[in-house]
């Protein structure tokens, strides 16, 4: 029996990381909040923890292309990923101590922008009109967001924002160790270790040595929600790994795009914030932006400035628009 073209096995598993990712955000969320526990770090670390065991049972704690790390080469190129993975996973779960998960949501949309923003700036990659003009209405929507949004907190923004971009520097860092050594849950495994470094550093500096773990342990409610959380992460992790294997990258955007307003209608009912009519015309518009970007926004490679170099002579000259006539639109 198929629906849509897709086995029951295969929307069983579209359904279920649509649920985890949904449920994972508001549970963080709903620790910090309802049930008093203000350690956003500890609580990210022990994600990890229970994700490396996830991932280390699905590859048989066996990845062949570690063997060729030497450490220095482990921290050349492992370490700084997984520096940036924490810091996106740390800024987003701090950001949830200081604003509502709707808020946050809406916010991690301009994810296309930052991604955009990082390859210019950082590595001088170099993008068609369609790209650009995709940011209007991402970053435009994103403020029409934040205009409506009636728990406002600056500190949470900042954060959440963060969370953002240092999420768009850790995916085009990964990509490079993604096309030369790992896969994705391979990936997940090796940065585990590090990102887990990463987390237990900042809570031991910032939420105490001691307080998060006792507080922990003696609140038996924070506990069980904690590795409940946990639970959904790692859960969360591997149906990601599946779902790609099972849907086109259209199909995956769309299961990304439908999660915001889930995420919205369980905050609202768990948490009593409100969702203004702004932050809804803002989504609107910050999803007809992503998906102009994805389908018609793409990077311009060196080769098609060398083409019109030598077809029009100036590639000082060279018109953004002309890369994407020569080639049909991204699906």
């Amino acid at each position: 029996m198929n629906i849509l073209g897709y086995t029951i096995g295969e929307v069983a598993i579209i359904v279920a990381n649509f649920t985890c990712n949904v449920a994972l955000v508001n549970s963080v969320k709903f620790i910090q909040y309802t049930l008093h526990y203000p350690y956003p770090l500890l609580i990210s670390a022990m994600h990890m923890v229970f994700s490396w065991l996830a991932c280390g049972v699905y590859v048989k704690f066996n990845v062949p292309a570690l063997r060729e790390y030497t450490f220095s080469r482990y921290m050349k190129e492992v370490f700084p990923v997984a520096a940036m993975a924490s810091a996106s996973i740390g800024c987003g779960n701090m950001a949830l101590k200081y604003i509502f998960p709707s808020f946050h949501e809406l916010l991690q949309q301009t994810s296309p922008a930052a991604q955009v923003l990082v390859c210019v700036l950082i590595y001088h990659q170099h993008y068609n009109l369609p790209t650009y003009l995709s940011m209007i209405p991402i970053c435009g929507g994103a403020i029409m967001c934040s205009g409506g949004e009636v728990n406002f907190n600056i500190i949470g923004v900042t954060f959440s924002i963060g969370a953002v971009l240092t999420r768009a520097l850790k995916n085009t860092m990964q990509s490079r160790l993604m096309t030369t050594s790992f896969t994705n849950i391979e990936l997940l495994y090796v940065l585990a270790p590090a990102n887990l470094f990463f987390f237990l550093t900042g809570s031991f500096l910032f939420e105490g040595l001691f307080e998060p773990t006792r507080q922990l342990i003696s609140t038996p409610n924070a506990l069980v929600a904690v590795v409940f959380s946990a639970l959904l992460a790692c859960t969360y992790n591997l149906l990601a790994f599946k779902m790609l294997q099972v849907l086109s990258p259209v199909g995956a955007m769309v299961v990304h795009t439908l999660k915001t307003p889930a995420t919205l209608m369980v905050s609202t009912l768990l948490f009593g914030n409100k969702i203004g009519i702004l932050q809804v015309l803002g989504f609107v518009v910050i999803t007809a932006g992503v998906y102009y970007y994805k389908n018609y926004g793409k990077e311009v490679k060196p080769e098609e400035y060398q083409k019109i170099d030598a077809s029009k002579g100036d590639p000082e000259e060279f018109d953004l628009e002309m890369a994407q006539r020569s080639e049909s639109p991204r699906s």
